[in-house]
C-alpha cells in the first residue's frame, strides 16, 4: 500500500504542474496577442509596432507631388520589371512618392499592392537632365527606408526611448549607393544606414562630404538617350552566401578587373557569390556586403526585341538576400570585388530570381 501511494503522488504532481504550465500558457498567449481591432487592420501590426508610432509621431515620411516627368519614367521602368519574376505583381501596382535631399535630387518610390510595399526604386536627376535609376529591389521587408526597422533599431540601442517628448526631425537622404536617415532630436542629429539599420559615426561636415557625391548617370539606367530603349532581362539569383563576415577569406583573393554582365554571371556560377568593399570608405557605400546574381538591360531592335551585341547596363543583385539591385559599373568606380577561394554556403545555382521570403 505504502508502494501504491508513493507511486500515485509524483503522478498527481506531475497532473498539477503540467496544468499550471497549460494555463500559464495561454494566460501569456492572451496577454500578447493584439486587440481585436488591431489584429483585423491587419496581420502585420503589433501591440509594439502601434505603441511606438503613438509615441514617436515625428518619425514619418512625407510624400510630395512628383514632376509629370518622373511620373512617366516610372511607370514606363515598372512596367518593364514587371514582365519577370520577382517584378511580376509590380503590374498595375500603385506608388507613393517621397523625396530624397540634400535638396530634391532623388525620389523614392514605394511600389504599392494595397496598403503594402512589395518593392521600390530610386531615381535620381541626371546632370545632363532626365532621369536614372540609381537602385531598385522587390519584397515585403528588409528593403531600405524601413519605418518599422527605423523604430525598432533606434528603441533597441537606446538612441530614443519609447516615450521620446522631444521634438524629432526626420529626413530621408540618399548619397551614391547608400540610403540614409538624418535624425535630429532635440538637440542631437544622428546619421543611420537606411538599407540595413546601422548608426554611422559621422559629422555633419563628414556627411555633407559624401552627400555631395554625385551619381554615376553613365553607370545606369536613363530615361533619355540611347538607353531609354533597354529592356531588363529575367533576374538571376545564386541563392549563394549574403553575409561577408560569413568566411572573411574572401579579403585574402585579389581584386577582380572589369567585369561585365557574362563574366559576372560566371563567377556567380563558380563561387555563388562575391564580396564587395571599399577600402577606407566602407561607410560611405554601407560596404562590405555580398553580391549573389545579376540583372542585365539591353538595348531593343525595332520589333522590340533584346539586342544581345549591345553592351548591356547590369545591376548586381547586393546585401542581405539579394534584395537591392546596384548599378555594376558604379560599384565597380567606388570599391572591389573579390571572390572567396571556395563556394560558400549556398549553392552555385543560379537561376530566376523570386520575391524574397519575409525577414522580420
Amino acid at each position: 500500500m505504502i508502494n501504491k501511494a508513493g507511486q500515485k503522488e509524483p503522478r498527481g504532481q506531475r497532473s498539477r504542474l503540467l496544468l499550471c504550465l497549460i494555463l500559464g500558457l495561454a494566460l501569456f498567449a492572451a496577454s500578447a496577442s493584439p486587440p481585436p481591432a488591431m489584429a483585423s487592420k491587419s496581420s502585420r501590426t503589433t501591440v509594439t509596432q502601434a505603441v511606438m508610432q503613438e509615441a514617436l509621431p515625428g518619425l514619418a515620411m512625407k510624400q510630395i507631388p512628383s514632376p509629370e516627368t518622373l511620373q512617366t519614367f516610372t511607370k514606363e521602368t515598372i512596367g518593364k520589371l514587371s514582365a519577370h519574376a520577382p517584378f511580376t505583381e509590380w503590374k498595375d501596382a500603385g506608388t507613393e512618392v517621397y523625396p530624397l535631399g540634400p535638396g530634391t535630387r532623388s525620389w523614392l518610390v514605394n511600389v504599392m499592392n494595397g496598403g503594402q510595399r512589395i518593392g521600390y526604386l530610386i531615381i535620381s536627376a541626371a546632370d545632363q537632365g532626365g532621369y536614372v535609376l540609381s537602385e531598385y529591389g522587390a519584397g515585403t521587408s528588409g528593403l531600405p527606408y524601413s519605418m518599422l526597422e527605423l523604430r525598432q533599431y533606434l528603441v533597441q540601442q537606446g538612441l530614443i526611448s519609447s516615450d521620446h517628448s522631444a521634438t524629432i526631425e526626420l529626413t530621408p537622404l540618399y548619397a551614391p549607393l547608400l540610403p540614409l536617415w538624418k535624425l535630429t532630436a532635440g538637440n542631437k542629429t544622428f546619421y543611420l544606414n537606411a538599407s540595413v539599420p546601422e548608426l554611422l559615426p559621422w559629422s555633419p561636415g563628414q556627411a555633407d562630404t559624401i552627400l555631395g557625391a554625385k551619381p554615376d548617370s553613365a553607370a545606369m539606367l536613363s530615361s533619355s538617350g540611347p538607353d531609354q530603349a533597354r529592356t531588363p532581362l529575367p533576374a538571376l539569383l545564386s541563392g549563394g552566401e549574403d553575409d561577408p563576415y560569413a568566411d572573411l577569406l574572401w579579403i585574402t583573393a585579389p581584386e577582380l578587373k572589369s567585369m561585365n554582365g557574362a563574366s559576372l554571371t560566371a563567377l556567380l556560377r563558380e563561387r555563388g557569390s562575391l564580396a564587395f568593399q571599399s577600402s577606407g570608405h566602407n561607410e560611405a557605400l554601407g560596404a562590405p556586403f555580398m553580391i549573389t546574381g545579376s540583372q542585365s538591360w539591353l538595348k531593343t531592335t525595332s520589333a522590340g526585341d533584346p539586342a544581345d551585341s549591345e553592351a548591356a547596363v547590369v545591376y548586381a543583385a547586393a546585401g542581405p538576400g539579394g534584395i537591392r539591385y546596384l548599378p555594376l559599373t558604379a560599384l565597380q568606380k567606388s570599391g572591389t570585388f573579390h571572390k572567396p577561394p571556395m563556394p560558400l554556403r549556398g549553392g552555385t545555382t543560379l537561376g530566376a530570381a523570386s520575391v524574397p521570403d519575409s525577414r522580420q
